[in-house]
């Protein structure tokens, strides 16, 4: 079902069908919206910017995993989430 902007009427009960539709709607109107390839670009760059020297974890979890193995884990967590939330 297409977005309605008339639904749901005023002071109709409501209809979890309905509202499900109007979501379903909005989403493809917005999946519709290209994305322009200066914007997707730019993220892309600004985003392999910040992670520039972030490496994968070559580690080898035993179980139980040990301390120094969840804090290996911490670390380069806490690292990605600075790097992304770094003002660019």
């Amino acid at each position: 079902m297409a977005f309605n902007p008339a639904l749901p009427a005023t002071n109709t009960p409501q209809s979890s069908a309905e509202m499900r539709a109007q979501f379903t709607g909005l989403k493809s109107l917005i999946d519709a919206v290209p994305a322009s390839p200066a914007i997707q670009s730019a993220v892309t760059e600004q985003v392999a910017t910040l992670l520039s020297g972030v490496n994968q974890l070559t580690l080898t979890i035993s179980n139980p995993p040990t301390q120094a193995q969840v804090t290996a884990i911490l670390n380069q967590l806490n690292l990605v989430i600075s790097r992304l939330a770094t003002p660019v």
